[in-house]
């Protein structure tokens, strides 16, 4: 599939705006304007190159959509072409939305599977949002001289529908996660492992909550490929079902990723339980995400 399925599912964005136009000529008849004023004068190739500049624009849509509005109404012009042409644009808008959503549930590739880790203990999440699509595979690695010096690591492959560029791919799909709570339900298979193997609390996967310890970090991998800066972000993971009110800390999560043209990211997802060695050794579990990036 790759990049091929990724185009096409931003070719069914950007034709939003023809099957606007298309819209509009079925509902007006010969009342129809031309193609570039039925938005208003010249509206509609802005439309298109606003889309376009979904694989340049950082953060993509987060950013785009209020600069639209922003410069649409910042002169009186651009008011009175608002109230004169709000219905056509206002199912523009709902056209493009409806697209964007369509494209994030392409089929995404396999993620990223490093043969050190060996066969996967799943290849899918339960828990897992049906949208954006995604691919999962997750691994249990455990310390040959010790049981309980465990990791649940999970590799994820990733629609980013806001945006089909690189540029802050990764701090975007991080950021929009966590704004909408979307790592807590794809974290609960991890938690579940991880009360698997916990004794001396009990661990309910609905009631926990991840703390962000500062802002993401700059850190240098080590994967044979050669070394890569990545951003990477250690969030402390609390039960929330005991007696303390601010949550009881379990473990420590890390999460990097790699950006991908197309509208598909790459995410890495380690989670440790607070007693182990590496939380105070390897806090960016360097060993880990470098053996990814190598796969």
């Amino acid at each position: 599939m790759g990049l091929a399925v990724s185009v096409a599912g931003f070719i069914l964005v950007f034709i939003s705006i023809p099957l606007s136009y298309a819209l509009h000529r079925w509902r007006q008849g010969e009342n129809a304007e031309s193609f570039d004023q039925f938005l208003g004068s010249k509206t509609s190739y802005f439309a298109l190159a606003s889309i376009a500049a979904l694989w340049l624009m950082p953060y993509g849509l987060i950013v785009l959509m209020p600069l639209m509005f922003i410069l649409s109404f910042s002169s009186p012009a651009g008011r009175i072409d608002w109230k004169e042409y709000r219905n056509e644009r206002l199912i523009a808008v709902f056209i493009v939305f409806l697209m964007l959503g369509l494209s994030g549930l392409m089929p995404c590739d396999e993620p990223r599977s490093p043969e050190e880790w060996g066969e996967p203990f799943a290849k899918e999440n339960p828990y897992a949002p049906a949208w954006p699509a995604s691919e999962q595979f997750t691994w249990i690695l455990v310390d040959d001289l010790d049981a309980s010096n465990f990791e649940v690591v999970q590799s994820i492959r990733i629609r980013t529908p806001h945006q089909f560029g690189i540029f802050s791919q990764v701090e975007s799909s991080v950021a929009i996660s966590s704004f909408l709570g979307l790592e807590n339900e794809r974290m609960r298979q991890a938690i579940d492992i991880v009360d698997e193997r916990l004794t001396f609390i009990r661990i309910d996967s609905d009631e926990f909550k991840l703390e962000q310890r500062g802002d993401a970090q700059e850190h240098t991998f080590r994967p044979s490929s050669g070394d890569v800066k990545m951003n990477v972000w250690v969030y402390d993971c609390l039960a929330t079902s005991g007696t303390n009110s601010d949550g009881t800390k379990i473990g420590e999560v890390v999460i990097a990723g790699v950006p991908g043209w197309g509208g598909v990211v790459d995410l890495v997802v380690i989670v440790r339980p607070v007693f182990h060695d590496g939380l105070a050794t390897d806090p960016f579990a360097e060993t880990l995400v470098s053996e990814w990036l190598s796969s």
